[in-house]
């Protein structure tokens, strides 16, 4: 079924549940301060407009009344990325209302998810966090303070640090408090005073009782600006599309990446992104397929060419050939079930490839930019986001269908080809990148590598033999 372009309309007259006020953070929040670019096609009162939209994020969101109880029978949460928003965002459910946490990360991007652990590309670097279970009581205890701790090395006497058990933001803000402050400046003192203490509160509190997994950072890889997008683990490790260099590589310790594929129409590895590879599909654990916005091979040609609209492509990577083209602006192939499953982004759809018949089949037009995709049986999830002004001047034909676009998640059910539920941003999470389904859990806690429990929460095997 290929639902039609009153689907808007539909989700309006659903009934809603809003997660105002049981989110974590759930509101405006802080955010770096937008700058004006250089870019071609916003003049300068749009980028201000965006200026103004973005200096505060509102996380506020709505969901169809069966998210909640399904992700809890199915014992699952979702994980996904806005790079818009500087946020990894778990989606956990207690079986009666949501909760989105919310951590930051520079330019999230790229998703893995196992059992063992989440995997996350960001704007330098790719970030491992590890299962750990075992931590579950700790973290359920209040964090005492560093004085107190005792595998923290002590910097000040005793008696000093005694006194100090806490931290103390209005000490800390005090020593560089001006000598004389507006009213103004002094409201805004005390509101950056109470969102630290209440930072800093958040952070040495216990996490939810119903918290039931744990992922603690672990590694990091530093590859540099490769403008990484999906990311995926195979035979031969994890496998990341590098954008900027036109290719698929691999990790290892010595090097940024090690390319180990490209499209035959690129003639060189260089950082210039030209065609936009952005998505990876595994099959038996090595790439199988790959989606680019263009087959053009000079630098940043794909958002240069503003009248050539419907140039992507899904490509074979073991016969490195096109197998479809003409798609607008396609995302996130993923093979399951013996078939290749993409978002043709650029006209909000959900499609399907059939390798052995070479059929393409739209399975769903959604009210957004298609992007992002897992599966759990026979669900699938996939990400939307808004239509948007930026550097790629080619507008979306989904602007044509919609007089509004919508962010959020839209779970699909395969076996009926049929909506099951969904969760939209209400706020100014405009844009997501990639989801992912983890399993076994329904409220999980991911511990980001800032995090002060990191200092004492251990994970180590039994004593190890000398011999080798």
């Amino acid at each position: 079924m290929i639902l039609e372009n009153n689907h808007i309309k539909k989700y309006r007259q659903k009934p809603l549940m809003s997660d105002q006020n049981n989110l974590n953070n759930i509101g405006p929040a802080q955010a770096e301060q937008p700058k004006l670019t250089n870019q071609p096609d916003l003049d300068i009162e749009q980028q201000r407009a965006a200026m103004k939209r973005y200096a505060e994020l509102d996380f506020s969101c709505q969901h169809s009344a069966n998210l909640p109880p399904l992700l809890k029978q199915l014992n699952i949460a979702l994980a996904f990325t806005s790079y818009q928003a500087g946020r990894l965002m778990l989606v956990r459910s207690d079986g009666e209302q949501l909760n989105v946490n919310f951590k930051n990360f520079p330019r999230p991007m790229g998703l893995a998810a196992t059992e063992q652990g989440i995997t996350l590309g960001t704007f330098t670097e790719v970030l491992l966090f590890q299962r750990e279970d075992s931590l579950l009581p700790k973290m359920k205890e209040p964090l005492v303070p560093i004085e107190q701790d005792i595998t923290a090395p002590r910097i000040k006497p005793k008696e000093q640090a005694a006194e100090k058990q806490t931290p103390n933001v209005q000490a800390d803000v005090a020593d560089i408090e001006p000598v004389q402050l507006s009213a103004e400046q002094q409201a805004r003192r005390d509101k950056e005073l109470a969102r630290r203490k209440a930072y800093f509160d958040e952070l040495y509190a216990p996490v939810d009782a119903k918290t039931d997994a744990c992922f603690i950072s672990r590694s990091a890889h530093f590859t540099g600006m490769i403008n990484i997008h999906d990311i995926a683990w195979g035979k031969e490790g994890l496998w990341a599309v590098n954008s900027s260099f036109s290719c698929l590589c691999t990790l290892e310790p010595d090097y940024s990446f090690v390319p180990r594929w490209k499209p035959s129409f690129i003639s060189q590895l260089v950082p210039e992104d030209r065609c936009h590879l952005n998505g990876m599909a595994l099959k038996d654990g090595v790439p199988a397929y790959v989606t680019t916005f263009s087959q053009y091979d000079f630098a940043g040609a794909w958002r240069q060419h503003n009248d050539d609209k419907n140039t992507g492509t899904l490509m074979d990577v073991q016969r490195n050939e096109v197998v479809l083209q003409g798609l607008m602006m396609p995302h996130s192939p993923r093979y399951y079930r013996g078939k290749v499953y993409f978002c043709n982004s650029g006209e909000g759809q959900l499609c399907c490839y059939d390798p052995a018949t070479a059929h393409m089949q739209v399975l769903a037009e959604l009210p957004g930019f298609t992007r992002g995709m897992d599966f759990y049986g026979p669900l699938l999830f996939v990400g939307l986001s808004k239509v948007r002004q930026s550097d790629v001047t080619r507008q979306a034909p989904l602007a044509d269908k919609y007089t509004e676009t919508y962010s959020g998640i839209w779970v699909w059910n395969l076996d009926t080809n049929s909506e099951v539920g969904w969760l939209s941003f209400t706020g100014n999470v405009d844009q997501i990148y990639d989801v992912a389904v983890l399993p076994g859990c329904s409220y999980p806690e991911l511990l980001e590598p800032e995090h002060p429990r990191l200092r004492n929460h251990f994970c180590f095997p039994e004593l190890q033999s000398l011999d080798t």
